[in-house]
C-alpha cells in the first residue's frame, strides 16, 4: 500500500459548488452461482447513497441507485450519467463522477447474480469518462462464518490500474482490501466494516482539521484505521484499504460538507470510551472516545448513544431537532452496570429457592416454602417479579387445619451497592390465594393481597450464582369472615442462571 503521504496529492481542486456532482451507487447481496447471499451489501449502498444526498450536495436525479441489478443495468446507469455529464460540462459545470459497489467479487470482477462487470471494463469505463475527477470505490463481499467474509480474490485486477493519460484531471481508486485479503461484514453494525466506517467518516469522525468538510484523504484515513482495527480480532483477519490515485493535478475532493446536516451531536473528549449510534434511517455509528469533541452531522430524529467503558456501560435517548446542535451529555454507568464489571449479575436472572414463610395465622408458625421467580434490569432498576408455594398443617388451640397458598410478588428493586456481590432492595406487591381445610373436610379461601419490602443477595458461585431472597410486610385476608391484616415475612435459598 502506497504511503499516505500520497493522499495528499489528490485529485483536481473542487470548490464547494463549482462541481456537477453525479453517482452510481451498487448493491449486491447476490453474487455468482454457489455464492451465498450477502446480508448487508445493498444496505451498505443504501447507506451511502443517503450521505452523499444528506451531506455531499449530490442532488437526488443524479445519483443512481442499483439494488440486485445486472451487469446491463450497471452499464447503462454509467452511459446515462455520462451523457448528463456532457450536458453538465456544456452548461459551463465541472463533472464529478463517483462509483461506489458493494457485493461479492471474484477475479472476474464484479458480481451480480450470474452476470460480471470485469475489473478491466471497469477500468476502461472510468478511462473514458468525461468527467474532471473520478472516484471508485469497491467494498467486495464474499462468505465467512461468523462474520460473512467479503473480498475480492487474489487477482492483480484489484490493483486498478489506469493508463497515464493527460486528459485525465483526476482519478482515485479505493478497494476495501490488500490484494488477497479478505474483507468482512458484521451483524453486530449492520453492514461491512469498511463502509459502515466509511459512512461515520462522512457524517463528522473522519473530519480531521476540523474546517467542518470532510475529504477524500480525510474519510480514507479514518476509515482504513478503522476498519483495521475492527477486523484485528476477527476469524478472517485483519482488512487493510488500500487505493490508487492517479490524477495531474494537486487538491482534494470534499465528499461531505458536515454544514448541510439537518443536525449535529458533539462527542465531548473520552478517549478512554467507545461510543455505538443508533438513530432513523437504520443509521449505527460506532466511535472510539475522541481524544477532543467530534461532532456528527446528523438527520433529525430520535437517537439512543451507548457508552462502553472499562467502569461499564452508560446510555441514553436523546431527540435531535432539526436545526438542532447539541453536546452529548455525560454518561455514566449504572450501579448494575459497575458490579458487572466486577463480576457482578448478568442483566437478566432465573432462580429456584426453597425457604420458609410465615402468614401471620395463630398457631401457624413458619412453613416450608418454594419459589421460582425472574429478575431483569431495567435502567437503573431490577424488576424482581416471583410465584412462591407452601402448605403446612397447624394446631390453633386445639383446631387443627391444613393450609396451602400460592401466589405471585413484584418489586422494583435498587442496587445498594456496585460489587460482584451485589445487595438490592425495594418496595413489593403480590396476590395469592390461600385455602384452609379443618379435620371435617370444610375449606375456605381468601385471597391475599401483600405489601412490603424486598431484599435480594447474589454471590458468584462457578458458573451460577447463589443468595437470599427476603420479604417483609404485611398480608390482607379474610379470617373467620372479616378482613384482617398480619404481619408476614419470608426467606429464601436460592441458585440463579444468569441471562
Amino acid at each position: 500500500m502506497k504511503r499516505l503521504a500520497l493522499l495528499a496529492l489528490l485529485l483536481a481542486p473542487l470548490q464547494a459548488h463549482a462541481a456537477a456532482r453525479f453517482a452510481v451507487v451498487v448493491g449486491s447481496n447476490a453474487g455468482a452461482p454457489g455464492r451465498p447471499q450477502l446480508w448487508f451489501a445493498e444496505k451498505d449502498a443504501e447507506r451511502f447513497r443517503h450521505a452523499l444526498l444528506e451531506l455531499g450536495d449530490f442532488a437526488e436525479d443524479r445519483v443512481v441507485l442499483i439494488r440486485s441489478g445486472s451487469a446491463a443495468r450497471v452499464r447503462e446507469a454509467l452511459a446515462a450519467t455520462e451523457a448528463g455529464m456532457a450536458a453538465a460540462r456544456a452548461a459551463g459545470e465541472r463533472p464529478l463522477l463517483v462509483f461506489y459497489y458493494s457485493g461479492h467479487a471474484g477475479p472476474g470482477g464484479l458480481e451480480l447474480g450470474a452476470e460480471k462487470v470485469s475489473f478491466g471494463e471497469l477500468r476502461s469505463l472510468l478511462a473514458r469518462s468525461s468527467a474532471d475527477t473520478k472516484v471508485a470505490i469497491v467494498d467486495a463481499c464474499e462468505a465467512g462464518l461468523l462474520t460473512q467474509v467479503k473480498g475480492a480474490s487474489p487477482s492483480p485486477a484489484l490493483d486498478f490500474a489506469l493508463p497515464s493519460d493527460d486528459s485525465v484531471r483526476g482519478t482515485a481508486l479505493i478497494a476495501s482490501t490488500a490484494v488477497g485479503e479478505a474483507a468482512q461484514e458484521s451483524a453486530a453494525i449492520g453492514g461491512s466494516f469498511f463502509t459502515h466506517h466509511l459512512e461515520v467518516a462522512l457524517r463528522g469522525a473522519g473530519d480531521a482539521d476540523g474546517d467542518g468538510l470532510v475529504t477524500l484523504a480525510e474519510a480514507f484515513r479514518y476509515t482504513a484505521a478503522r476498519t483495521l482495527a475492527g477486523t484485528a480480532s476477527t476469524e478472517a483477519g485483519p482488512q487493510h484499504a488500500t487505493y490508487e490515485f492517479r490524477m495531474s493535478g494537486r487538491g482534494d475532493v470534499v465528499l461531505a460538507d458536515l454544514r448541510r446536516a439537518e443536525a449535529h451531536l458533539t462527542f465531548p473528549p473520552d478517549p478512554r470510551a467507545n461510543y455505538v449510534l443508533r438513530g432513523p434511517m437504520n443509521i449505527v455509528a460506532e466511535i472510539p472516545g475522541p481524544a477532543s469533541a467530534v461532532s456528527l452531522a446528523l438527520p433529525a430524529g430520535h437517537y439512543t448513544v451507548e457508552r462502553r467503558g472499562p467502569e461499564g456501560r452508560g446510555t441514553t435517548d436523546l431527540t435531535l431537532e432539526r436545526g438542532a446542535s447539541r453536546l452529548l451529555p455525560p454518561l455514566t454507568p449504572t450501579r448494575y452496570e459497575l458490579a458487572r464489571s466486577k463480576g457482578g449479575p448478568k442483566p437478566g436472572l432465573v432462580f429456584l429457592g426453597v425457604g420458609a414463610a410465615t402468614m401471620g395465622l395463630p398457631g401457624f408458625g413458619a412453613a416450608l416454602s418454594w419459589r421460582l421467580g425472574l429478575r431483569k434490569e431495567i435502567g437503573p432498576f431490577g424488576l424482581r417479579v416471583r410465584f412462591d408455594y407452601l402448605a403446612k398443617g397447624a394446631n390453633d388451640a386445639g383446631l387443627r387445619y391444613d393450609l396451602d397458598y400460592l401466589g405471585g410478588a413484584g418489586a422494583l428493586l435498587y442496587p445498594l451497592n456496585a460489587d460482584r456481590i451485589l445487595v438490592e432492595a425495594g418496595p413489593e406487591l403480590g396476590y395469592g390465594y390461600a385455602r384452609q381445610r379443618l379435620t371435617n373436610r370444610r375449606s375456605f379461601g381468601s385471597g391475599v393481597l401483600w405489601a412490603g419490602g424486598a431484599l435480594m443477595a447474589t454471590a458468584p458461585a462457578g458458573p451460577l450464582r447463589v443468595g437470599i431472597d427476603a420479604g417483609f410486610g404485611a398480608q390482607a385476608f379474610k379470617l373467620d369472615g372479616r378482613n384482617t391484616v398480619k404481619a408476614a415475612g419470608s426467606l429464601v435459598v436460592m441458585a440463579l442462571w444468569g441471562f
